[in-house]
């Protein structure tokens, strides 16, 4: 019992160090989130796994109100299909600049080795391997190039020949021309060039001219050895994008604006979002995960994939749903965010170490608060942080503090 309560004492001093459990549990795009969804949920990410292993591509609806863990089933995602390139987008943060910045998020998250692979091996499939004789031995960079534009050319005839010019010079200069390694390198890491490095690659445009930034991503998504998976969060947002900024008219302008079209601005980029968005599900091997807050959102959605092209609503899957915690979710939750942040301040003997394996706060408390908010994750973090920074910042007896909490209905 000493000991126990000598681990208690032990453990209440280092929270009123300024250390709060549920400060750092902050689901991000940016911030990795190791902790596994709740057991409640676990039937959620079978299905989603079956769904994505079973089809090439797909829109996969994933419906959950405001604050049920959306962006945490992101990290469970990415978590448990490890041979897949898993990528988070907020339609909100990347509108202006769209494929640019999706091609951003999907370099940054498939990591300089297995683009070196793909590189190589588009220029193996482009003839890198045949070798012109002669004194040296070295690859024929100008048939290579040829080969090259001869299958892309047919595949994406819908591309204009100066953006797969820009992109077989990128990959081929990259690959094949030592000299020149390291600019071309840059140009594929989506890097802003002035015209003088971009005369030197033989290049029109860098990766923020649109069209370069979308055949670089399909060519790379259609020939890795890694699935690929986009994530899109809050996808309601595509409904009402935000009016664009001057600097930005170029990517989203529209003439009609100025002569009386019968579509607001806010309408128009929208749509020009939305055929974004139906160009990317032209990328064989694309899987597509969006979230919603409502049925009613993909049903306004589904109208207009029907107005834009209707073929593609055989991709839409129906939807899953993500649930609030269950009673028992809240007591797992509770306890697997304590034993991480035990190990954080490397003190995982405290595991074990309390006869109340809730300590500081106990079931009672953990109910009321899985009471007061239904079981809804985001409102449950935030009363278990107001909590906590009690704990660190009041005098008042641990008890008296807990008592508050014990009925938070009254």
């Amino acid at each position: 019992m000493i000991l126990d309560e000598n681990s208690e004492a032990r453990l209440l001093n280092i929270i009123k160090w300024g250390n709060n459990p549920f400060k750092k549990f902050v689901s991000t795009s940016e911030i990795k989130e190791e902790l596994d969804l709740e057991k409640s949920r676990d039937n959620l990410i079978k299905n989603i796994k079956s769904i994505v292993k079973q089809n090439n591509n797909f829109i996969l609806p994933i419906i959950g109100s405001v604050g049920s863990g959306k962006t945490h089933l992101f990290w469970a995602l990415k978590n448990n299909l490890y041979y897949y390139n898993t990528f988070y987008i907020s339609l909100e943060s990347v509108y202006k600049k769209f494929f640019y910045n999706i091609y951003s998020e999907f370099i940054e998250n498939l990591g300089n080795g297995p683009l070196k692979f793909v590189v190589n091996q588009l220029c193996e499939i482009w003839g890198a391997l045949e070798r012109k004789y002669g004194f040296f031995h070295v690859v024929d960079i100008e048939k290579v190039k040829q080969t090259a534009f001869k299958q892309l050319s047919t595949k994406y005839s819908e591309i204009e020949p100066e953006t797969i010019i820009d992109a077989i010079n990128g990959i081929t200069i990259h690959q094949l021309d030592p000299y020149k390694k390291i600019e071309a390198e840059r140009w594929l890491l989506g890097k802003l060039m002035d015209q003088k490095e971009l005369s030197t690659l033989s290049l029109s445009n860098d990766l923020h001219k649109g069209k370069n930034a979308y055949i670089l991503l399909r060519l790379f998504i259609e020939n890795s050895k890694l699935g690929t998976i986009l994530f899109i969060d809050d996808f309601e947002k595509i409904i009402k994008i935000m009016k664009p900024e001057v600097e930005e008219l170029e990517e989203i302008f529209d003439p009609s604006w100025l002569y009386g079209s019968k579509l607001s601005p806010n309408d128009i980029a929208s749509e020009k979002i939305f055929t974004k968005i139906i160009q990317l599900q032209k990328i064989e091997g694309l899987r597509v995960i969006i979230t919603l807050k409502s049925i009613e959102s993909l049903e306004q959605i589904k109208k207009k994939y029907q107005n834009l092209d209707s073929k593609l609503l055989s991709l839409i899957k129906e939807p899953l749903f993500l649930e609030n915690f269950s009673e028992d979710d809240i007591f797992e939750f509770y306890k697997r965010t304590m034993n991480s942040f035990f190990d954080t301040i490397q003190c995982s003997e405290f595991c074990k170490a309390f006869e109340n394996p809730y300590f500081p706060l106990n079931k009672l408390i953990l109910k009321s608060i899985f009471e007061r908010t239904q079981g809804n994750p985001r409102a449950i973090i935030k009363i278990l942080i107001k909590i906590f920074n009690e704990l660190i910042d009041d005098e008042e007896n641990l008890d008296l503090i807990l008592k508050k909490y014990e009925n938070l209905d009254k």
